[in-house]
């Protein structure tokens, strides 16, 4: 997913075997979004979100937070095809997204380590 954000910003280096063009990077990036992110997103609201909700005041905020990143990104992704300034529309997925994916590695994964037990983190089924 860090692969689509970097792509779809406006500043964004040529990556190798992947789209140039502002066309291809838009069906590109729609199609990880309908073929990756979706589930993806889905699994961690029905599985890792409810067995660490709960658990600490600052855990649930972030889930909060990552949840409704979930409904944004998700509405932006379905409406970049009728945008009329695609390269500008791109670059705010890009950066929202990576700013999702940082706030996951950066916080939430960090706080729930702190927070869980050995045994509780063993038991999160996270292979997402």
């Amino acid at each position: 997913m860090l692969v689509v954000a970097q792509l779809l910003k406006s500043d964004a280096p040529a990556y190798p075997k992947l789209p140039q063009d502002i066309e291809g990077k838009s069906r590109y990036a729609l199609q990880c979004f309908e073929d990756e992110m979706k589930l993806h997103w889905q699994q961690e609201e029905e599985r890792l979100f409810p067995s660490i909700a709960g658990k600490d005041p600052a855990i649930d905020q972030l889930i909060y937070q990552l949840q409704d990143d979930h409904v944004e990104l998700a509405l932006r992704f379905e409406r970049l095809g009728a945008e009329v300034n695609q390269v500008f529309a791109m670059d705010e997925i890009g950066h929202l997204l990576e700013a999702h994916i940082r706030l996951e590695e950066r916080e939430l994964f960090q706080r729930i380590q702190e927070v869980l037990t050995e045994d509780e983190l063993a038991s999160l089924d996270i292979t997402l």
